[in-house]
C-alpha cells in the first residue's frame, strides 16, 4: 500500500514548492548577506549567491526588479534583500527569490550617486584641464537660483558691496523637487546666451534629499557643456554634489561665490592708479633716455665736424666735375671737326660745285641727261643747265667721235 502511494520525483518537488508558497514566513522575507558568484545574464535576470560565516544560499533577481536597481551589484558587496523563499523545480534547488536589494554599508543612493561619479568622470566632465577662469573683471553676474529665498539676496548684497553698480541677472529657477532638474537645464542654457561673463549656481542648505537635483546627470552635462565659467554654490561647506565637482568653481556658500565673482571696485581703482603712475613714470624715463641718447648723437664727430668730413668729398666732386668739361669740350671739338670734313667732301661731290668749274648739263626734251652725242639728232632740242640758269638750244651738228676729256 506505501509503495503503491509512492511519489515521483517531479511530484515531490511540486508538493515541496507548493508546501514553501504556502508559507507566509517564507514571503516578504528580509535578508542579510554578502554577494557572491555574482553574474548578469544575457536576458537581464541577476544570478548570484547569498553568504555570511557559515552558510550559502542561491539566489536570483528577475530582470523586472533588476531593472529598478539604482547601483550596479558585485562581489563582496553586504546587502539587505527582500524576497521569498522557494525551489528551482528542475533540480529541486532551494533558492531566494530577490525583489530588492539595499546596501547595508553604503545606501543605495550612495551606491548609485557613486556608480554615476564613476560614469561622468569617464566621461572628462570633472577633469581639472577643461576648467574656465573665472574673468577678472566681468561685465555682468548671471544667478540661477530661487528668486524668493535669501540666497539671491546674500549674493546682491555682497557683489554690490565690492563692486557698486554690477549688473546681476536672475534666471528664477527651482532648486527642489520634481520641476528642479528641467528649470536648472533651461537656466544654464539661457545664461550661456545672456551677456554675462560668469554664472552662479546657487541654492541655501538643505538635507540630502534637498540637495538630490544637484547630483542629477542631466545638471552636470549642462554645466560642462555652458561656454560661460559656472560658480557652484550649493548647500553647505560640507555638503558636495556631482554640480560641485562639474563646476569651473567650487564656493562654501553664495555668498562666498559672489565674492569669487567680483573684485572689489575700489582696490580695482587703486591697482588701476597704480599701474598708471607706473606707466607714466615708465614713459618719462624711456622719453629722457632718449633725449640724452638724442644729444650724444648730436654732440658726436658727426654733426659737430661735418663740415670737415664733407670737405674730401666736395674737392673730389670738384675734380670729377673739372675732367667732365673737359671732355665735354673735347668731343665738342672733334665733332666740329669731323663735320666740317664731312661738309667739304659733301661739297666737292656735289653736282654744283662741278657746275661752278664751266662744266654743263644737257637734257633731251624728256629731262633724260644727254652724255652721248648718239643720244641726239640735228635739229633737236636741248635744255643746258649751266652754274647759274640755263640755255634752250637747237643741235646743228653732232660729233659721235670719243672726245677726250678736258
Amino acid at each position: 500500500m506505501i509503495k503503491e502511494n509512492a511519489l515521483s520525483v517531479t511530484q515531490l518537488s511540486d508538493l515541496i514548492q507548493s508546501t514553501l508558497s504556502r508559507e507566509p514566513l517564507l514571503k516578504g522575507l528580509w535578508v542579510r548577506g554578502e554577494i557572491t558568484n555574482f553574474k548578469r545574464h544575457s536576458s537581464g535576470h541577476l544570478y548570484f549567491s547569498l553568504k555570511d560565516k557559515e552558510t550559502v544560499i542561491r539566489a536570483v533577481m528577475f530582470r523586472g526588479n533588476a531593472d529598478k536597481l539604482r547601483f550596479r551589484p558585485e562581489d563582496g558587496q553586504d546587502c539587505f534583500f527582500r524576497g521569498y523563499v522557494s525551489v528551482y523545480a528542475r533540480e529541486t534547488q532551494l533558492q531566494f527569490y530577490v525583489e530588492e536589494i539595499e546596501a547595508a554599508g553604503l545606501g543605495a543612493e550612495a551606491l548609485a550617486l557613486e556608480e554615476l561619479k564613476k560614469k561622468l568622470t569617464a566621461k572628462g566632465y570633472f577633469d581639472p584641464s577643461v576648467k574656465k577662469g573665472v574673468p577678472k573683471l566681468p561685465a555682468a553676474v548671471g544667478v540661477i537660483s530661487s528668486p524668493t529665498g535669501a540666497v539671491i539676496q546674500d549674493i546682491q548684497k555682497v557683489v554690490w558691496r565690492r563692486y557698486p553698480g554690477m549688473p546681476i541677472l536672475l534666471y528664477p529657477s527651482a532648486v527642489q523637487g520634481k520641476e528642479a532638474a528641467d528649470s536648472l537645464v533651461r537656466g544654464l542654457a539661457a545664461m550661456d546666451q545672456a551677456a554675462v561673463s560668469v554664472v552662479i549656481l546657487a541654492r541655501g542648505g538643505g538635507s540630502a534629499e534637498d540637495l538630490s537635483v544637484f547630483n542629477r546627470e542631466e545638471i552636470v552635462e549642462a554645466i560642462y557643456r555652458c561656454t560661460k565659467p559656472v560658480i557652484s554654490a550649493v548647500g553647505h561647506e560640507t555638503d558636495v554634489t556631482l554640480a560641485d565637482l562639474a563646476a569651473d568653481l567650487r564656493a562654501a556658500t553664495p555668498s562666498m561665490a559672489a565674492e569669487l565673482s567680483v573684485p572689489i571696485k575700489e582696490e580695482l581703482t587703486a591697482l588701476l592708479s597704480q599701474q598708471r603712475e607706473r606707466l607714466s613714470a615708465a614713459l618719462l624715463r624711456d622719453l629722457r633716455l632718449q633725449r640724452e641718447r638724442l644729444g650724444r648723437i648730436q654732440s658726436s664727430t658727426v654733426f659737430v665736424q661735418s663740415g670737415r668730413l664733407l670737405d674730401p668729398q666736395r674737392d673730389r666732386l670738384s675734380r670729377i666735375q673739372e675732367k667732365m668739361r673737359e671732355r665735354m669740350f673735347y668731343l665738342l671739338s672733334d665733332t666740329q671737326n669731323r663735320l666740317k670734313h664731312t661738309v667739304a667732301k659733301m661739297e666737292a661731290l656735289s653736282p654744283l660745285a662741278t657746275l661752278a668749274r664751266g662744266y654743263a648739263i644737257c637734257r633731251d626734251a624728256s629731262g633724260r641727261v644727254i652724255d652721248d652725242a648718239a643720244q641726239v639728232a640735228v635739229d633737236q632740242s636741248i635744255e643746258v643747265r649751266l652754274s647759274k640758269g640755263s640755255l634752250s638750244c637747237r643741235v646743228e651738228e653732232t660729233d659721235p667721235a670719243e672726245t677726250p676729256p678736258i
